[in-house]
């Protein structure tokens, strides 16, 4: 791995021959952000973890990730008149680390609010004498949750013990460890979790755990790691990295999927990935994919800023409160996953250069549809400034099959759809909302029930893509799927994304069925609330058109249909929703949707 040199970094030079405090724009820019992590607690809040009597104390998980937002605050010349309360969270989280649960994550922040922090303190010899004594105790077998013991089966061993792997390797570099034997035994296996893409998958293949994931190696060999596994571990960060770009959204935003989806970390992490990939390939010389990953980063952060603008800032993307848990699972309290934001962001701030010029990345530049390995089942496609993503096979504990994302870019992504609706109960709804499977798509009468029946409810198809066409301005391709789920055995869905929104044709049976179904339904979740606005829904002959806050689109079906709009209120992660219900004649029916000027 040819990063630049990690010292300069941690004098706080990454990029420029400058002292501390004169940064370029990213840099700054993810300090302001860390800022506001950090804001979200206060001293009050944190003071509650160094209190005796443990009233209201904030876990190990969190705290530690404070100590890492604090670190890399002091690095970049902030909040210097709390180094002695850095002192003390230091020796606190040193020392409550062997008998958490959660020590295979800390472990990680521990030693990198280290790295961060030398240079930093003038008294570093006599003050690191405490903590460093209690870090030399830690051992992986005894202390941490994720690590192969006699009888367990490697199967159960996920990104979790990448975590702790690689503060282990940072430990390592402080004289603490010796990781040969400890690496021997678990890398081999975390190896095969790759797939062709570069993509990490952890149980259930959601894609933020791929990411997440290969962010905490971009620590391990960014920190000099060079043994036996460092040029596997490279060539998956490489190609995990590619996949990253192609999977953003012109929105800026990491594609849905699974846990932990939704919740504003999730950019921050393509921003730390970005920052990473592109000092790899300035090194290269690469500076047209450079610049792409310079502009992906930007392009995540920008993102996440109006969530992060409101009082008090949200960690997920709703705008509901905090204390209602929308859209989170019970481990995605605020707590945890606000100062998550800023931890994350921190590995983004220390492998930046801001030398690097921006070039024009996937998500601003479109023109492609991009099918990831079917461990993901997940289908991109961007032009015109419209992208889309397509589940082909979801998870129905957190989604729905079929076309769960329209973002478009300028818009707020919760316009039309960010993610789709799911039955599941993985994380929490506001109160009086119900859950089903419902994203853009086709339907059908049951020929043995009578019932409708929608893409989104299938759960065991095969589906097959095929493009047609791809360019800056317009992309086409079509999803066959095939499976006892569907009436003759087969739907066709035909995409274009284009400057005139999206289009979606679908066809009921294969060829020569035409007639054998006499009529089709199309389903389209509506937003009714985001926690905060209300939207305005309008019905007309062909179709529905809906306003929020300001922003409008329509969905028209070419010509007059019956539509039918439920009153029962269905949640997702990002808000409330409605679902419109149009039948038409036939086999095949076609919904175009654009967003309004």
């Amino acid at each position: 791995m040819n990063l630049r040199n990690v010292q300069k970094a941690m004098n706080g030079t990454a990029g420029s021959t400058e002292g501390p405090g004169a940064w370029k724009p990213a840099r700054r820019r993810y300090l302001d952000i860390l800022e506001l992590a950090w804001e979200a607690y206060g001293l009050e809040r944190i003071a509650q973890r160094l209190t005796a009597d443990g009233t209201s104390r904030m876990d190990l998980h969190s705290y530690s990730r404070v100590l890492t937002v604090l670190s890399c605050l002091i690095h970049g010349g902030r909040k210097a008149e709390l180094k002695d309360l850095w002192k003390n969270m230091m020796l606190d989280c040193c020392r409550d680390l062997p008998g958490d649960p959660q020590a295979d994550f800390c472990i990680k922040e521990i030693m990198f609010s280290q790295k961060m922090m030398k240079g930093c303190l003038p008294d570093w010899e006599e003050s690191s004498a405490a903590w460093m004594s209690e870090l030399r105790k830690v051992d992986p077998y005894m202390h941490y949750g994720s690590v192969l013991r006699e009888g367990k089966d490697p199967a159960t061993l996920h990104n979790i013990n990448i975590y702790n792997m690689a503060g282990e390797f940072l430990r390592e570099t402080e004289g603490l460890t010796d990781t040969a034997a400890y690496f021997a035994a678990h890398w081999p296996v975390q190896l095969e979790r790759f797939d062709e893409n570069g993509m990490y998958r952890d149980p259930g293949n959601p894609i933020l755990y791929d990411l997440t994931t290969r962010c905490q190696i971009q620590l391990l060999l960014g920190f000099g790691y060079s043994g036996p596994y460092a040029a596997a571990l490279d060539a998956r960060l490489k190609k995990g990295g590619l996949a990253t770009l192609r999977l953003q959204s012109v929105s800026g935003e990491l594609a849905y999927g699974g846990r932990s989806n939704q919740f504003l970390f999730n950019e921050a992490l393509i921003a730390a990935n970005g920052e990473y990939e592109a000092v790899r390939y300035a090194g290269e010389g690469n500076l047209e994919l450079a610049g792409a990953f310079k502009q992906s980063a930007r392009l995540a952060v920008e993102a996440i800023m109006p969530w992060l603008q409101l009082q008090p800032p949200r960690h997920i993307k709703n705008k509901y409160p905090i204390e209602s848990w929308h859209g989170t699972e019970n481990y995605g309290y605020y707590d945890k996953y606000m100062i998550t934001l800023g931890a994350f962001l921190a590995i983004g701030y220390w492998f930046a250069d801001d030398s690097i010029p921006e070039a024009e990345c996937p998500a601003a530049a479109g023109g492609y549809v991009w099918n990831t390995s079917p461990s993901f089942h997940r289908i991109t496609a961007q032009a015109g400034g419209y992208s889309i993503q397509v589940d082909t096979a979801a998870d129905k504990h957190y989604d729905a099959t079929g076309l769960g994302r329209i973002h478009c870019r300028g818009v707020p992504t919760e316009l039309i759809l960010s993610t789709p609706l799911s039955h599941g109960d993985k994380y929490r709804l506001s109160g009086g909302l119900e859950r089903t499977d419902a994203a853009i798509g086709p339907g059908w009468r049951d020929p043995q029930t009578g019932e409708i029946r929608y893409l989104a409810q299938c759960a065991s198809l095969a589906a097959e893509l095929q493009v047609l066409e791809e360019s800056a301005e317009r992309v086409s391709f079509q999803i066959i799927y095939r499976g006892e789920e569907l009436p003759f055995g087969v739907l066709k869905e035909t995409y274009q994304v284009s400057a005139e929104g999206v289009a979606l044709e679908a066809e009921l049976g294969g060829t020569g069925d035409s007639g054998a179904q006499t009529e089709i339904y199309f389903r389209i979740p509506l937003i009714a609330s985001n926690g905060q606005e209300v939207s305005r829904i309008s019905s007309h002959a062909a179709g529905v058109q809906l306003e929020l806050n300001g922003y409008s689109y329509k969905a028209s079906f070419g010509q007059s249909v019956e539509l039918q709009r439920a009153t029962t209120r269905y949640g997702n992660r990002n808000g409330e929703y409605v679902l419109a219900q149009a039948r038409m004649e036939g086999n095949k029916a076609r919904l175009q949707i654009e967003v309004l000027a």
